[in-house]
């Protein structure tokens, strides 16, 4: 086969990857992502929306949200945490990145929770964005 070919057929695969990775993988039912930047704004304007920083205590103890409370999402006992909490309230969920958080929607919607905020790329954007940390 001509290296030209394979070349072009590895980048249409990427593009596709690319876009499967930003558009197809829709948020689940109640929960609606958000930047750093909406999420601030969100807190300002409702201050009834619960905080769930979802990383380990150590992340957590290096800088969180004002108010957040830290539920880890690799513990062994997260979804059976998770299921103690208010489903009708409306929470703001963030981990690092927004890996663990994004993985962590499907047991949101799979336990009830209708009103959840996904700060999709995480605590990173928030501080890319020089908002206020506390430790």
């Amino acid at each position: 086969m001509n290296p030209r070919y394979i070349v072009l057929i590895l980048a249409a695969l990427s593009v596709a990857f690319f876009v499967y990775r930003q558009f197809g993988q829709a948020e689940p039912e109640g929960v609606t992502a958000v930047s750093a930047v909406q999420a601030q704004a969100d807190l300002a304007a409702d201050p009834d929306i619960r905080v769930l920083d979802i990383r380990t205590p150590a992340e957590y103890a290096e800088g969180h949200i004002r108010g957040a409370l830290n539920l880890d999402f690799l513990s062994a006992d997260f979804a059976e945490r998770l299921g103690r909490l208010d489903r009708d309230a409306k929470y703001l969920v963030y981990c690092r990145s927004g890996n663990r958080s994004a993985r962590a929607m499907k047991v949101f919607g799979r336990l009830g929770f209708s009103r959840v905020l996904h700060m999709s790329r995480g605590i990173r954007d928030w501080q890319g964005q020089g908002l206020p940390l506390v430790k």
